[in-house]
């Protein structure tokens, strides 16, 4: 996981869309941060979308815009990142779709115009909904490297994360 974040991470620093944080409480985070070179938001430990919305509260002065970007994304480029952006309404909502209908990315804007509600079944479909109760134009978008997140073995192995191991568990000298 934390090799596919590096990834995610390093992709949209190079897509220079504007500064990279990471929202979490996991002890580990500070030097992970560190290591990224990436600013460290708490999530006060609390579920998934509170935290986030917790994060972004916790910027000052707020962003006029947030993209929340899943870590779990390893294909994904930043030319992809950027037509993603550019594609956005604005203000509006843009949502990643993923290949479950989830969503990988999500862009807001103004950036507390609308909470995320990451992990819903069919998540790309309740952030369209929330973004027309708010009477947001939104866009669902189905881009390669934003579809393929990782939440199977199949879909390490789609990704080319994780490799089938085959063979009669010797070692390579055959003993």
């Amino acid at each position: 996981m934390i090799s596919m974040l590096e990834a995610v991470v390093a992709v949209a620093q190079s897509a220079c869309l504007g500064p990279v944080a990471l929202a979490t409480s996991e002890p580990t985070a500070p030097g992970l941060a560190r290591k990224l070179g990436v600013t460290l938001l708490s999530d006060a430990d609390l579920p998934w979308n509170d935290g986030l919305a917790h994060a972004l509260a916790s910027l000052t002065p707020r962003p006029a815009r947030v993209l929340y970007l899943a870590g779990d994304i390893p294909l994904v480029t930043a030319a992809e990142l950027l037509a993603f952006v550019a594609a956005a309404p604005t203000p509006g909502v843009a949502i990643a779709r993923a290949r479950d209908a989830g969503t990988n990315a999500l862009l807001v804007t103004p950036s507390d115009a609308m909470r995320p509600t990451f992990g819903a079944p069919r998540s790309s479909e309740v952030h369209a909904a929330a973004a027309d109760a708010a009477n947001l134009p939104f866009r669902v978008l189905d881009i390669a490297g934003l579809a393929l997140d990782v939440d199977t073995i199949q879909d390490a192995r789609d990704a080319g994360v994780l490799f089938a191991i085959s063979g009669t568990g010797r070692g390579r000298d055959g003993g």
